[in-house]
């Protein structure tokens, strides 16, 4: 384990030290992805101390997920029909302006106000988050995009272990003012970074115009003629059909372990480290096999339900962030082999939309699943909820694998 984890360690700094483009994407997305949790986690306490409902709590994921779904037939078009860079240039400057407006929400108390500002944020993610997984196979060589593939994916996971996990005990300390100037401030030198790369985002830029049918068509008859793409977008489908019991965590910190903002970010924190360290053991588990790659992504799935079932039945903040971790594990494991099995079965010319798909289709899932949660929890309780959702992740898993396996 130690030898294979020391060369997957060097070959990452090779790659980092010989790749000036790559350490800028990957610096600008760091620092977007931890601002974003940032804000994330003082809105999460925000919400829940102005409302008093964990619904309400769990809901800010919903709006977070879903108002860029609705925009997707534009998003995916404009992906890979106009320079990525600059379009994610003009996303990153553009969230500056969302981020002031929730710091007017927080000092009036008007969480209408928070929530709308949420949901412009959401929209400019939704156009600037698939950018960096469509343009990654230009930035590096082929016997590096594996590892920058998995490097690239846990990212996500990374931001929220550095920016959850920093972000409850900065808004503890120093208050949500500090959070949200912080978030302002990665989004300006994420541009800055994005705008030094010097290598093209696409190798297939075309200047003609935006047609909404014909391009879904195109997009629907790669997916149609190829299966294992089909495969992942199933699988990724069941992982978001289940997420809405995250939205739940904070709820756990702050009612059932009564340790407030440090410690959703505690939870926070156990939850971003499993997700980290699930793709780079995905990647070992998986190989080159797209098979094995198949079955460990329906395992990985089975696990984050299995961690969420024991996190409905402790009582501490100990077990919970275990329960976390384990949960979590699982979640970027699934995620990432998904989406880099995708990568690598999608051509440049319409890969912008595959994307931009698997984004829409995560938060879409993600946001009906969280929209569930709210009327689920007022009805049946905060833990019968989790274990609800823990068990059809299992059940999901196993069918999807047993699909696969036919």
């Amino acid at each position: 384990m130690f030898p294979a984890w020391r060369r997957s360690s060097g070959d990452l700094f090779t790659l980092l030290r010989g790749n000036a483009d790559f350490r800028r994407l990957i610096g600008a997305c760091a620092l977007s992805l931890t601002g974003d949790w940032f804000a994330f986690v003082a809105l999460s306490g925000f919400v829940y101390h102005s409302t008093g409902s964990p619904g309400w709590t769990a809901l800010l994921f919903a709006i977070n997920s879903l108002p860029g779904v609705l925009l997707f037939p534009l998003i995916g078009p404009l992906t890979d029909r106009f320079d990525r860079r600059r379009l994610r240039i003009l996303c990153d400057l553009g969230s500056v302006v969302p981020v002031g407006g929730l710091l007017v929400a927080f000092h009036t108390g008007s969480v209408p106000l928070a929530l709308g500002c949420l949901a412009v944020l959401s929209v400019l993610a939704a156009m600037a988050g698939p950018i960096p997984e469509a343009a990654l196979p230009n930035l590096v060589t082929g016997r590096e995009l594996s590892l920058a593939q998995t490097v690239l994916g846990s990212l996500y996971s990374a931001g929220l272990l550095v920016g959850a996990g920093l972000g409850g005990l900065v808004t503890a300390a120093w208050g949500t003012s500090a959070t949200l100037l912080l978030d302002g401030a990665s989004f300006i030198v994420s541009a800055l970074l994005v705008a030094r790369i010097e290598r093209p985002f696409s190798s297939a830029v075309s200047t003609r115009r935006i047609r909404i049918r014909a391009d879904t068509a195109e997009l629907w008859q790669f997916l149609r003629t190829t299966p294992v793409a089909a495969a992942l977008l199933w699988l990724t489908a069941g992982l978001r059909l289940c997420y809405g019991m995250v939205g739940l965590l904070p709820v756990y910190a702050l009612d059932r372990f009564h340790v407030g903002d440090a410690g959703v970010g505690a939870l926070y924190l156990a939850q971003g480290l499993g997700a980290v360290l699930g793709p780079f053991a995905g990647r070992r588990l998986a190989g080159g096999s797209t098979r094995r790659r198949l079955y460990v992504a329906a395992a990985a799935l089975a696990l984050f339900g299995f961690g969420y079932l024991v996190l409905a039945h402790v009582s501490g903040l100990g077990p919970g962030m275990a329960a976390a971790f384990v949960g979590h594990l699982g979640v970027g494991t699934c995620a990432i082999l998904a989406l880099n099995g995708l990568q690598l079965a999608t051509p440049d010319h319409v890969r912008g939309r595959v994307m931009v798909l698997v984004f829409s289709l995560s938060a879409a899932f993600q946001g009906v699943s969280t929209l569930a949660v709210a009327p689920m929890t007022a009805a049946i309780g905060m833990a019968d909820t989790t274990r609800l959702l823990g068990l059809l992740a299992v059940a999901y898993a196993i069918v999807w694998a047993a699909r696969v396996r036919r």
